[in-house]
């Protein structure tokens, strides 16, 4: 979870991931400009309220059920500062059909899926992320459609959002 730069302010970035594989890749490749922490963030992370000026995610809260969604959004509200920032991407509802076609998945809950691999993936709906993002004082969210490298076909849909607290 990064911190953002203010003008005339030293920043630092905190890089938070389960994975004490992908810790260490990351450690490796940009050691001591980061703090690194191996931790899960449906849990309560050990940072205090309102200490981040910013967190970013991208495409990694689609891994949970809503119930795990809901206390990420809920830690992520309490780890930003007043006036700070949380800005992701997400799974769109669109991007369901698309990644259908190739990855059949058995459907856990409304728009949360396991696939035949056992990765899970969760699909936002505009509706939904403003429901988790309720109380946030402003909220963007754009669509983003990404096209196939090769044939320009749609190959996925996602959200890009902006909260500021």
């Amino acid at each position: 979870m990064p911190t953002l730069c203010r003008p005339g302010r030293t920043g630092a970035v905190t890089a938070v991931d389960l994975s004490g594989e992908a810790i260490a890749q990351a450690q490796a490749r940009y050691g001591p400009l980061v703090r690194f922490l191996v931790a899960d963030v449906a849990k309560r992370l050990p940072f205090a309220d309102a200490s981040f000026d910013a967190v970013m995610s991208n495409v990694a809260l689609h891994m949970f059920t809503d119930a795990v969604t809901r206390t990420v959004f809920t830690q992520v509200r309490r780890l930003v500062r007043t006036g700070g920032l949380f800005v992701f991407h997400v799974n769109s509802l669109q991007d369901r059909p698309l990644r259908a076609r190739n990855l059949p998945a058995v459907e856990l809950e409304p728009d949360f899926v396991a696939e035949e691999s056992g990765q899970t993936v969760h699909f936002f709906s505009a509706a939904y992320l403003r429901e988790l993002l309720a109380g946030w004082q402003q909220v963007q969210l754009e669509p983003v459609g990404v096209p196939h490298r090769t044939t320009g076909e749609p190959f996925k849909h996602v959200w890009r959002g902006i909260a500021r607290r």
